[in-house]
């Protein structure tokens, strides 16, 4: 399960029990179309005692800096007492008010800056938001939306089948050429990718 710690900034993928809805919602999938058996690996005991009656919802458990910034953009203002129909802790929305003041986005007011207003049109990260709204001074806008879109499509880029995982991760050396940083090897990775595609169409 996705989850975000508000205090150390990481997105984490935790395992974690699965909830009495979802474990309904799978045995009922079981027979659908057609006969089914539904197994499950836990007992009576760990159905009725251990596992939560509904999946924490994602608001819950996500980086709130987007939703923020979105609901400022739409003028609304008062967040904690805004009625979330799932209320988020208040804790995750004061430190994504504090990330968007950092990132320039709001003001000492607690309102939507310039670059704010700006950085509410991507439906993105606030902080690749900022990125691109930043690139534009330094001419590397082109740059900087490949890097976004790459960081975007997650752990996908990169496939390690078990059988040839040293060759693997030795291919993947070849795109951190002049020991560069993850980013600019993200880069390299789509470079290499257009290079490729051009010259099979042509």
């Amino acid at each position: 399960m996705k989850s975000y710690n508000p205090r150390t900034e990481m997105e984490l993928l935790l395992v974690a029990p699965i909830s009495k809805a979802s474990a309904n919602q799978q045995a009922g999938r079981s027979g659908r179309t057609g006969p089914g058996k539904c197994f499950r690996l836990f007992t009576v005991y760990n159905y009725y005692n251990d596992l939560d009656d509904n999946t924490v919802p994602e608001i819950q458990r996500s980086n709130l800096g987007n939703v923020v910034l979105t609901l400022k953009s739409l003028g609304i203002n008062d967040l904690l007492n805004f009625d979330f129909m799932d209320p988020p802790p208040s804790e995750d929305l004061l430190k994504a008010l504090e990330m968007l003041y950092a990132l320039s986005a709001l003001n000492t007011n607690g309102e939507l800056t310039k670059v704010g207003r700006r950085m509410a049109e991507f439906p993105l990260d606030a902080m690749l938001s900022k990125m691109i709204v930043a690139s534009d001074k330094y001419k590397y806008s082109d740059e900087i939306i490949s890097i976004a879109a790459m960081l975007s499509v997650g752990n996908s880029i990169f496939y390690r089948p078990k059988d040839k995982q040293v060759l693997a991760d030795n291919a993947r050396l070849n795109f951190h050429m002049g020991n560069v940083g993850d980013h600019i090897a993200l880069l390299n990775v789509m470079d290499i990718g257009l290079a490729v595609k051009n010259w099979a169409v042509s």
